[in-house]
Protein backbone atom coordinates (compact mmCIF):
# COMPACT_ATOMS: atom_id res chain seq x y z
CA UNK A 1 0.00 0.00 0.00
CA UNK A 2 1.97 3.13 -0.86
CA UNK A 3 1.82 5.97 1.92
CA UNK A 4 0.56 9.02 1.69
CA UNK A 5 1.98 12.47 1.07
CA UNK A 6 2.43 14.81 3.78
CA UNK A 7 3.61 18.52 3.68
CA UNK A 8 5.02 20.06 6.62
CA UNK A 9 4.25 23.94 7.34
CA UNK A 10 5.14 25.06 10.70
CA UNK A 11 2.68 23.81 13.04
CA UNK A 12 0.63 22.91 10.00
CA UNK A 13 0.34 19.05 8.69
CA UNK A 14 -1.20 18.41 5.50
CA UNK A 15 -2.08 15.34 4.18
CA UNK A 16 -3.23 13.79 1.09
CA UNK A 17 -6.42 11.53 1.25
CA UNK A 18 -8.41 9.98 -1.26
CA UNK A 19 -12.00 11.61 -0.33
CA UNK A 20 -13.66 14.46 1.90
CA UNK A 21 -16.34 12.81 4.20
CA UNK A 22 -19.65 12.72 3.17
CA UNK A 23 -20.51 14.81 5.88
CA UNK A 24 -18.21 17.71 4.95
CA UNK A 25 -19.74 20.98 4.10
CA UNK A 26 -17.80 23.20 1.41
CA UNK A 27 -16.74 26.39 3.59
CA UNK A 28 -17.09 30.03 2.13
CA UNK A 29 -14.41 32.26 2.38
CA UNK A 30 -14.03 35.69 2.16
CA UNK A 31 -10.53 36.96 1.40
CA UNK A 32 -8.11 36.32 -0.33
CA UNK A 33 -6.58 33.52 1.85
CA UNK A 34 -8.08 31.07 3.90
CA UNK A 35 -6.47 30.87 7.68
CA UNK A 36 -5.79 27.09 8.39
CA UNK A 37 -4.04 27.57 11.38
CA UNK A 38 -4.39 31.03 13.33
CA UNK A 39 -1.30 32.48 15.26
CA UNK A 40 -2.10 32.68 18.98
CA UNK A 41 1.06 34.79 19.42
CA UNK A 42 2.89 36.85 16.69
CA UNK A 43 -0.15 37.30 14.15
CA UNK A 44 1.64 35.26 11.50
CA UNK A 45 -1.30 33.03 10.15
CA UNK A 46 -0.82 29.47 8.04
CA UNK A 47 -2.98 30.54 4.95
CA UNK A 48 -3.81 29.39 1.70
CA UNK A 49 -4.47 31.61 -1.03
CA UNK A 50 -8.22 31.72 -2.64
CA UNK A 51 -8.14 31.24 -6.42
CA UNK A 52 -10.23 29.53 -9.39
CA UNK A 53 -9.77 25.59 -8.80
CA UNK A 54 -9.38 25.80 -4.60
CA UNK A 55 -12.26 24.68 -2.50
CA UNK A 56 -12.15 24.58 1.14
CA UNK A 57 -14.67 21.87 3.04
CA UNK A 58 -15.30 21.63 7.15
CA UNK A 59 -16.56 19.29 8.57
CA UNK A 60 -19.09 18.94 11.86
CA UNK A 61 -16.06 18.19 14.09
CA UNK A 62 -14.17 20.99 12.40
CA UNK A 63 -11.48 19.11 10.40
CA UNK A 64 -10.80 20.96 7.29
CA UNK A 65 -10.27 19.32 4.12
CA UNK A 66 -9.23 21.24 0.25
CA UNK A 67 -9.42 20.07 -2.57
CA UNK A 68 -7.68 21.89 -5.58
CA UNK A 69 -7.39 21.50 -9.29
CA UNK A 70 -4.40 24.04 -9.35
CA UNK A 71 -1.26 24.28 -7.80
CA UNK A 72 -2.13 25.89 -4.39
CA UNK A 73 0.53 28.01 -2.23
CA UNK A 74 0.57 27.53 1.50
CA UNK A 75 2.34 30.85 3.41
CA UNK A 76 2.41 33.01 6.20
CA UNK A 77 1.50 36.48 6.54
CA UNK A 78 5.09 37.07 7.67
CA UNK A 79 6.81 36.02 4.78
CA UNK A 80 10.16 35.30 5.73
CA UNK A 81 8.97 32.73 8.86
CA UNK A 82 8.57 29.44 6.82
CA UNK A 83 8.92 28.77 2.69
CA UNK A 84 5.81 29.10 0.80
CA UNK A 85 4.80 25.06 0.33
CA UNK A 86 3.11 24.37 -3.11
CA UNK A 87 0.15 21.66 -3.17
CA UNK A 88 -0.07 19.63 -6.01
CA UNK A 89 -3.69 19.34 -7.58
CA UNK A 90 -5.24 16.57 -4.99
CA UNK A 91 -6.89 16.48 -1.87
CA UNK A 92 -5.92 16.99 1.45
CA UNK A 93 -6.51 17.03 5.13
CA UNK A 94 -5.08 20.03 7.13
CA UNK A 95 -4.26 19.44 11.06
CA UNK A 96 -1.97 20.69 13.61
CA UNK A 97 0.80 19.27 14.84
CA UNK A 98 1.22 17.97 18.38
CA UNK A 99 4.01 18.39 21.07
CA UNK A 100 4.72 16.61 24.30
CA UNK A 101 4.80 19.02 26.96
CA UNK A 102 7.13 17.55 29.80
CA UNK A 103 5.82 20.10 32.39
CA UNK A 104 3.10 19.31 32.26
CA UNK A 105 3.13 15.90 30.97
CA UNK A 106 0.45 16.43 28.22
CA UNK A 107 -0.10 16.30 24.76
CA UNK A 108 -0.55 19.39 23.63
CA UNK A 109 -1.18 21.42 19.74
CA UNK A 110 2.09 22.97 18.57
CA UNK A 111 1.60 27.02 18.93
CA UNK A 112 2.77 29.87 17.11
Amino acid sequence: MKKPKAYIHGECIITQVKSIPTDAKQEKVDGNYCIIAPSEVTGNHHVIDCQEGVEFFLTGDNRRFIQNSVEASVRCLIADRHTTVNLPPGTYEIGRQNEYDYITQALQKVRD
